[in-house]
């Protein structure tokens, strides 16, 4: 009778018939020494080939997102997990739901929060703006001559930015 014969941890041989609990039975290792067909897939070390081919085609796959820093997908994925638990509550909430509920809303807000962060820094000020709208008057106002066209591009550039008169005064402007 043909044995498994793997080394074992407290020494000697695994003395379990070859192939047992796999699909091979009488050949090769049992299923508790890596018999192939014995279940679970190795994911670490020098076996795990394939686990590294499958990570490796994650990898590549965010670094050819177009928008690595935004976080909206995952912000989508904790409200769908939040949502689908809260559908499953019926009647009394017990402790260990209660937690898990209170922990994805957390979850929710620090991403909302970090998205929020980010958004910020790149975010232009409404002190950025009037100095870009100060800016683009006196260069208007040096480059083009005509006062009736400067007029007319400086109401267009309020319109599409959304300023108001209020600022346009303010900057010394005519309205």
């Amino acid at each position: 009778m043909n044995v498994c014969g793997a080394k074992k941890r407290a020494g000697g041989e695994c003395k379990n018939r070859a192939g047992k609990g796999t699909e091979h039975l009488g050949e090769g290792r049992c299923r508790l020494h890596g018999g192939a067909g014995s279940g679970r897939p190795i994911i670490h070390g020098r076996y795990s080939l394939k686990h590294r081919e499958n990570l490796q085609a994650k990898v590549q796959k965010f670094l050819e997102d177009s928008k690595p820093g935004s976080l909206f997908d995952e912000l989508a994925l904790e409200r769908a997990l939040l949502q689908d638990l809260l559908d499953k509550v019926t009647g009394q909430i017990d402790q260990k739901t209660r937690g898990a509920i209170v922990f994805l809303i957390s979850e929710i807000r620090k991403t909302v929060e970090s998205i929020s962060r980010m958004m910020n820094q790149t975010a232009l000020t409404q002190a950025d703006i009037k100095f870009l709208q100060a800016v683009l008057s006196d260069l208007l106002i040096r480059y083009i001559d005509d006062p009736e066209k400067r007029l007319a591009f400086l109401g267009e550039l309020r319109d599409a930015m959304g300023t108001d008169p209020s600022t346009r005064r303010e900057l010394g402007y005519p309205e």
